[in-house]
């Protein structure tokens, strides 16, 4: 199989681009979930990609680039990490297609591999994850159409205390939270994207919606 180079945004010309998602919020705006338009389906693309085939990874780098990106947005927050993220897990997963174990879902294998990549660059930087805490304070809600200024403004200040108490979580509580109210996966999903068992998973979730619930709690 013909290897990609490793560098980042560097995929070869045959299909395997990136293309920016649109919005003034990259990775924010589309919605996170994967494609499910007419076409070969997913293990049919993973099979002719273990097989050396780029036109058929490209074609899964388009099915998934949208939701690879806003995860990687979710848990750096800075619009060049997302995107250097997003380019470096589809260059690593083409360099590991081979180990790919057919049969088993993409996107929580495709997870994994951005969550790693996201913790190794905040060990390097020496820093805590920060995991964007968007669609958890913005379900339902149209921004910039707001009546009350003053309501308005008590939703920006309740943001504000959510942010600041999000960031404060534990790294892999704030993965795992990330993962669940932010990309909808479900337990089983998140125990394959993070390599830990669902039991984890589940204690994790409860533990990290406490301490965020203990936390805002006090700042009330």
């Amino acid at each position: 199989m013909h290897v990609v180079g490793a560098a980042r945004k560097s995929f070869p010309p045959k299909g395997l681009t990136l293309q920016p998602a649109r919005g003034s919020l990259p990775g924010m705006n589309p919605p996170a979930v994967r494609t499910s338009e007419a076409g070969p389906d997913d293990a049919t693309l993973l099979a002719a990609s273990q097989k050396g085939d780029q036109k058929a990874f490209g074609e899964l780098v388009r099915r998934y680039q949208r939701a690879v990106h806003r995860l990687a947005w979710s848990l750096t927050r800075n619009p060049s990490d997302a995107d250097d993220l997003a380019q470096e897990t589809f260059v690593r997963a083409w360099n590991a297609i081979g180990r790919f174990e057919l049969g088993q879902p993409l996107y929580p294998w495709l997870a994994r591999i951005v969550t790693n990549q996201a913790f190794s660059l905040f060990r390097h930087r020496k820093r805590r994850p920060e995991t964007s805490i968007e669609p958890l304070v913005e379900a339902g809600q149209q921004w910039g159409v707001e009546d009350d200024p003053a309501e308005h403004s008590a939703e920006r200040e309740r943001e504000a205390r959510l942010r600041a108490c999000f960031g404060e979580l534990q790294p892999e509580h704030q993965a795992v939270l990330a993962l669940r109210a932010v990309q909808d996966l479900s337990y089983d999903e998140i125990a394959k994207a993070l390599g830990i068992p669902i039991g984890t998973v589940m204690s994790r979730l409860s533990r990290a919606r406490g301490e965020l619930k203990r936390r805002l709690a006090e700042l009330a």
